[in-house]
């Protein structure tokens, strides 16, 4: 069972024969009703007059004490994404971690009963997690629990992480991140990524299959992406929605990319999945580019050379905008139907010589020259 999540009603028992005066746990929680079917119990605090879970605090391998300073660390973290440890009494010399209530399915329940979440759902939660993960790290705190049942999906649509305060068994931060890439695994496929994660054919699951490796991405990374996965929608899914780009608009898009690119190769490296799908547009109309990992772009937006690099992104580039204007993927022999002053430049872009396509410097002149048309 779950950490934080659910409680049994042999519990009531255990709880009571640790009650002092009046029934009450450390002289001001007082037990109500078991949670579920595992070790939590709601109660009342007497002293601050709201609702809170209890249950007790077991260590492995005798290591109470240590346990004991955990959990008093973790009743001084307080972050928006967490159901917080509130106190850490003691009863009958036993210790007990008091939570805050909070309403809400597990992510386990929701996926199990509805199923899988999508995407931008799912990145939502993510960034959520992250947020309270980072906090906690740089308090000090490795959860060491994080997994779908730890996870609830509040009334207001937060993602909420619960089981602070238990012994986290030694683990390092970087356990907790590899756990939140499973947990986000979970939440898209219906099952954890055993022995064989999905396929990486979106961002977002290209992202969780890298967090899953040795070689994770920086956090950074990690977040940004997150964020505009659960902001933004990609630019195949607006086309589809709304209709090809005018000429001008597809440039701003182009020029956008094309920065980031610019940034990238200066390095010495290239972007190697530059497609539609990667490329996202935020509430304003404004475009960016997912950095890697990425997926495998789809044979449409693979340059002819067959070998990834800078010339590949650049013919990557063209054959995204051509998708932006024309509404579908370029092909041998297709003709531009709406590109307007876009054409030739898309011509450029997509020729199968890579020493005939433009340059950055020259692109970028040819872009801002369609958006001030």
């Amino acid at each position: 069972m779950p950490d934080g999540v659910h409680s049994s009603s042999g519990g009531v028992s255990v709880v009571r024969g640790a009650m002092g005066e009046a029934g009450k746990l450390a002289g001001r929680y007082r037990l109500l009703n078991p949670l579920g079917g595992g070790e939590l119990l709601l109660a009342f605090d007497e002293v601050e007059h709201r609702d809170v879970v209890v249950r007790r605090l077991r260590a492995p391998g005798g290591r109470l004490d240590e346990a004991v300073l955990e959990a008093r660390r973790a009743a001084g973290f307080v972050h928006p994404a967490i159901v917080p440890v509130l106190d850490v009494p003691m009863a009958d010399g036993e210790p007990w971690l008091v939570m805050a209530f909070a309403e809400g399915a597990s992510l386990e329940q929701a996926v199990r009963g509805r199923g899988p979440l999508p995407v931008r759902q799912a990145a939502r939660v993510g960034v959520h997690l992250l947020s309270a993960l980072t906090a906690a790290h740089a308090a000090g705190i490795v959860h060491g629990r994080v997994q779908p049942g730890n996870v609830l999906l509040s009334p207001a649509g937060r993602a909420l992480l619960t089981g602070f305060g238990l012994p986290s068994l030694g683990m390092r931060p970087r356990a907790d991140l590899w756990s939140l890439a499973a947990t986000l695994h979970f939440a898209v496929e219906g099952r954890p990524p055993g022995h064989s994660p999905a396929e990486p054919v979106d961002p977002f699951r290209a992202l969780i299959g890298a967090m899953l490796t040795p070689a994770a991405p920086p956090v950074e990374t990690v977040e940004w992406t997150l964020r505009r996965l659960a902001l933004d929608r990609s630019l195949d899914r607006v086309v589809a929605v709304d209709g090809p780009l005018p000429p001008a608009r597809a440039a701003a898009v182009g020029l956008a990319v094309l920065d980031r690119l610019a940034a990238l190769h200066a390095r010495g490296e290239h972007h190697g999945g530059v497609q539609p799908g990667s490329v996202l547009i935020d509430g304003e109309g404004r475009a960016s580019l997912i950095p890697p990992p990425v997926p495998v772009p789809p044979p449409g937006y693979a340059p002819p050379e067959g070998v990834p690099g800078r010339a590949g992104d650049l013919w990557a580039l063209g054959a995204t905008l051509f998708l932006a204007v024309e509404g579908r993927p370029p092909a041998p022999g297709a003709s531009l139907l709406r590109a307007g002053p876009l054409g030739p430049y898309l011509v450029g872009l997509l020729s199968g010589v890579a020493a005939e396509r433009p340059t950055p410097e020259a692109l970028r002149r040819q872009l801002l020259g369609v958006l001030t048309s």
